[in-house]
């Protein structure tokens, strides 16, 4: 996920942004296996767009072109909740998520995740171009977002939505969002205590 939010960053800057949705989940039920999952999904016009651009969409993931012309990026991580730990300590770590995300865990055997969306903010155009993409492609927008949820045996506070009976906190990010003019439409992170399954 080194590359990933920067990729939705790129995404959400482009006139065709509407072709596009991300789903990003953080797994922690199984301290053995912790899942890490990242999957963007855009359209034919925009991954042509990126291509024509010279920029590669799945940098860190596997890439694919549906038969329909969309593209999708997969970054699948899975591992134990200690070496993931101990990634994350590492500057250059092999795992793909180091940049925009961290995870730590506190003295009483809770673990916490934070994913960084300032990056996105900042590479957003100035408020005033924000509202004249959505003006133009509002309606477009409406329907298609980035989706970021976090697992665990119990969420204990959060700054998005607690779902799933306690056991997920989610943030929802649509697209429209984006394009307010307004500097917090977008929080600076996803912030997310949880108590990890064992």
């Amino acid at each position: 996920m080194r590359h990933f939010l920067k990729g939705l960053a790129l995404a959400a800057i482009l006139p065709l942004s509407a072709c596009f949705d991300a789903d990003v989940t953080a797994d922690f039920t199984d301290t053995s296996e912790v899942k890490l999952d990242a999957v963007m999904t855009m359209g034919s016009e925009i991954y042509q767009m990126t291509q024509g651009m010279g920029e590669d969409p799945c940098e860190d993931g596997v890439g694919e072109v549906n038969a329909d012309g969309s593209y999708t990026c997969s970054m699948l991580e899975r591992r134990s909740l200690d070496a993931l730990l101990a990634a994350m300590d590492e500057p250059d770590n092999d795992l793909g998520i180091g940049d925009g995300v961290t995870i730590a865990e506190l003295d009483n055997g809770n673990i916490t995740v934070s994913f960084d969306l300032s990056e996105m903010t900042s590479d957003l155009p100035p408020p005033e171009e924000r509202e004249q993409v959505a003006a133009m492609f509002g309606d477009a927008l409406v329907g298609h977002a980035m989706t970021i949820t976090v697992i665990g045996k119990e969420i204990v506070s959060t700054n998005g939505e607690i779902l799933n009976d306690g056991k997920a906190a989610q943030l929802v990010l649509p697209l429209e969002t984006m394009f307010m003019p307004m500097a917090d439409a977008i929080p600076e992170s996803f912030d997310v205590e949880l108590v990890p399954g064992r």
